[in-house]
């Protein structure tokens, strides 16, 4: 609920600022028939959008909230983009406003010259057309189908018994609006075939509650060898702890909740650990209650024991790496569902972070999911993923 009342403050910031555009840079476009719809049309429908989020929310309707979420999801893009639109167009317009100021005490100059006109009206037209192309672009991606890309993990000293572990990597599934269970079914069949050796989900499974455990059944189906371990997400707070034990209970995934269990795989001891989400991570409170989940599962791994972290907070690899943890696996960030290159657009101004991709701090090694689902259908060279991980000798 409290996430729905900040999307409809952020919808009003950005249709302010939309019209305030129009009216300080943009008053051609301001005159346009096609603006005028959209500024009379915008707000009527982004409030029916809302309540029927609102009413899919309350009643559980995940066709309902799918209608209301998606759209209004739709109109905050093409706002967004209207909005950049403005951003550039305006200072052209403005630039030609004052060019034709200065040439009025020179009509002996001529006339303007109808190629520069044609030119500058070209420019302005393709603007509002190529960000509306890129919004439609980063929806549809978003419904495409998660991939499964190798992600190789190299460690010096790694036990001959783990060489070659293969680790299905699944997070913020999202189930629920914009994933359907034959969406996780489809994944899940085209994983199996990979044999991986270990699946670890790190939070965030399944948006609507009723399907819980049906998402949970579905994932068990991989039954890889050594097993399926879950860790809690910010989601399965917002949804209810208690159903989600009760659902876990009658599963056969172990949710480790800021605790931890030793395998032995051939000889060897893997440690695997289950740190609590701490709900928002704002603030030196919130990041030191990471730091104490963190630890707290960590508590009493062996020694001469290869360790991994499920930990839906990318930034517990800060307070990992001290105490020897060899990989953490994350998620949460969707990658800010906008990258390039393997890395999220915003990683080079937030690096602490850790956004998306594969992180290395002291001996330890980390990736952060973009993750299978989402709750905004928008990606943009951040497409949904699975990895599977494979740990390997130097």
């Amino acid at each position: 609920m409290r996430f729905i009342y900040i999307v409809i403050a952020l919808f009003i910031v950005l249709y302010g600022l939309n019209y305030l555009s129009l009216v300080a840079l943009n008053r051609p476009w301001y005159r346009l028939n096609w603006v005028r719809h959209l500024r009379r049309w915008t707000p009527p429908l982004a409030l029916v959008c809302g309540l029927f989020w609102l009413a899919g929310a309350l009643l559980d309707w995940v066709w309902l909230t799918a209608i209301g979420a998606g759209l209004l999801a739709s109109i905050y893009l093409y706002l967004l983009g209207l909005l950049i639109a403005q951003l550039v167009a305006g200072p052209i317009h403005l630039g030609e406003q004052f060019y034709d100021w200065r040439r009025r005490p020179h009509l002996e100059s001529g006339p303007p010259s109808p190629q520069r006109r044609r030119f500058l009206r070209f420019a302005l037209a393709s603007i509002p057309v190529a960000t509306t192309t890129v919004a439609t672009g980063g929806i549809i991606r978003a419904a495409t189908p998660a991939h499964i890309p190798q992600i190789p993990m190299v460690y010096a000293g790694l036990p001959a018994q783990l060489a070659g572990l293969k680790i299905l990597h699944l997070s913020d599934i999202h189930q629920g609006p914009y994933i359907h269970r034959k969406d996780v079914e489809e994944l899940v069949n085209r994983a199996a075939p990979l044999a991986p050796d270990l699946v670890l989900v790190t939070g965030d499974i399944c948006d609507h509650m009723p399907e819980y455990l049906d998402t949970l059944k579905i994932i068990e189906t991989l039954a890889p060898p050594h097993g399926i371990f879950a860790s809690l997400g910010n989601h399965e707070h917002f949804r209810g702890l208690q159903q989600v034990f009760r659902s876990f209970s009658r599963s056969n995934i172990a949710l480790l909740v800021n605790e931890g269990l030793t395998l032995n795989i051939g000889g060897q001891l893997l440690y695997i650990a289950g740190a609590d989400d701490p709900l928002y991570l704002r603030g030196l409170d919130a990041y030191q209650k990471l730091r104490g989940y963190v630890e707290k599962s960590c508590d009493g791994a062996p020694a001469n024991a290869f360790h991994i972290l499920m930990s839906h907070r990318s930034q517990a690899l800060d307070y990992a790496a001290s105490l020897g943890m060899e990989l953490i696996l994350s998620g949460h960030t969707h990658g800010f569902q906008i990258g390039q290159g393997g890395r999220s657009l915003f990683d080079t101004w937030m690096p602490e972070r850790y956004i998306w991709g594969h992180y290395k701090r002291e001996a330890s090694q980390l990736y952060t999911s973009a993750g299978v689902g989402h709750w905004f259908p928008f990606r943009l060279g951040c497409p949904p993923e699975a990895p599977l991980i494979t740990l390997h000798n130097t």
